[in-house]
């Protein structure tokens, strides 16, 4: 790399906005340190369990959005991670439906399993 320029963007699971009652970004959670699904995972139950996960609808409060209740149809997870990355029948790399898929991890669990988002 000697003259060459490093950094970029690295996208990987295991951080997550933290949302008060109001459902303002109070600040965030990251984790490193297994695969990135894990780390989503573990991210997530953080959160749930520091309850700032304040995204459901409730009230006059319409529900945070984001890209798994927008692209994949999941109002209860809304942040969620998506795994829905096929096969490219052209080959290459393969194709996300949403354009938010992530590749599956070993031992993913279901990202439906995890606790919902509270209003």
């Amino acid at each position: 790399m000697v003259g060459e320029r490093i950094g970029g963007v690295n996208v990987f699971g295991g951080g997550l906005a933290l949302y008060n009652a109001r459902y303002e970004i109070v600040g965030g959670v990251g984790v490193s340190g297994d695969t990135s699904c894990a780390d989503h995972n573990i991210a997530w139950r953080a959160r749930n369990n520091l309850a700032l996960d304040h995204m459901a609808a409730s009230g006059s409060l319409s529900a945070v959005p984001g890209p798994a209740s927008l692209f994949a149809g999941d109002s209860t997870h809304p942040d969620n991670i998506i795994f829905d990355i096929t096969l490219n029948p052209l080959g290459g790399t393969g194709v996300s439906a949403t354009g938010f898929g992530h590749p599956k991890c070993l031992d993913t669990g279901d990202p439906s399993a995890l606790p919902p988002v509270i209003p």
